[in-house]
């Protein structure tokens, strides 16, 4: 988790989640880390908070999870902005037991991407609007 916070006494997000391809992620969301996690197929994935929830099937998500869309990329070690990820959410019936949730949990309900900041964010989504 980040260890800045701002004059509020909150922690400063450790990135902004947005997409650029609609998925009504327009409006960038504050994100901080949960923990990392990984499924049968993949040892990458990022448990992350975000606020405002994301808005799925009419019931709003607090917590996603994401991981980078391409080879190469990580969103566990961010070396350069944007990164391009997916972003999914738990099904209602599953739990993350000891950093491992099983594939056929996560709902993928977007491709996303992860930016340093929130101008950044905000003029990403502009320039496709």
């Amino acid at each position: 988790m980040s260890t800045l916070e701002n004059p509020a006494g909150e922690l400063a997000p450790d990135f902004y989640l947005a997409s650029t391809e609609g998925y009504n992620l327009d409006e960038p969301r504050k994100c901080w880390r949960i923990s990392e996690a990984r499924t049968e197929k993949r040892d990458d994935l990022l448990l992350v908070r975000v606020v405002p929830p994301v808005l799925y099937a009419n019931h709003p998500y607090e917590t996603v999870i994401v991981a980078s869309r391409h080879v190469g990329d990580s969103v566990l070690r961010i070396t350069q902005w944007p990164v391009d990820v997916h972003v999914a959410v738990l099904e209602p019936e599953c739990a993350v037991e000891e950093g491992f949730i099983p594939y056929a949990c996560l709902d993928e309900i977007a491709w996303a991407e992860l930016y340093r900041t929130e101008p950044d964010a905000r003029a990403a989504v502009a320039m496709c609007r």
